[in-house]
């Protein structure tokens, strides 16, 4: 598939880029709750679960990415390392989640970034749709278990 000047340019921006919108509103949000040690804690903890489970992913799942399979130059330079799972989704995923309580505008808007980060980095051919949807769902689900820890050391303490 050929895409035109500005739409190549359009997929690299999102694909390296668009990732950080999703980390702004983050920090927008524990800004403004002023909750410090409590949002501190959790980053920590679903932090620590996410890289886990990325790690845990891709020691269990290897394929190459996509350019290396095609014998294609990649939008985006890239090692041809294990294409599973995706980091910047994960990272999206974990954001995600982490919004998903405290603003679902934010949420969604995270989300939104998630299929638009998402299609560019398969386009770019540095990920299979699998890579993308399982990182996004590793870092979903490290957010949503590192709250139900904190708030249930909060109960219990």
């Amino acid at each position: 598939m050929q895409l035109s000047p500005f739409a190549a340019d359009l997929v690299r921006a999102t694909a390296n880029y668009a990732i950080f919108i999703p980390a702004a509103s983050v920090a927008v949000v524990v800004m403004l709750r002023r909750l410090w040690r409590l949002d501190l804690i959790e980053a920590a903890v679903s932090g620590v679960l996410t890289i886990a489970l990325v790690e845990l992913g891709a020691r269990l799942y290897a394929h190459p990415r996509p350019f290396v399979v095609f014998h294609a130059v990649p939008l985006v330079a890239h090692v041809a390392d294990n294409a599973f799972p995706s980091d910047h989704l994960a990272a999206i995923g974990l954001a995600a989640g982490y919004l998903w309580t405290r603003s679902r505008a934010l949420a969604a808007l995270a989300l939104a970034v998630a299929l638009a980060v998402g299609s560019a980095r398969v386009l770019a051919l540095l990920h299979w749709p699998i890579d993308v949807a399982c990182g996004f769902l590793f870092g979903l689900a490290a957010a949503v278990i590192g709250h139900w820890i904190v708030l249930r050391s909060r109960s219990i303490a």
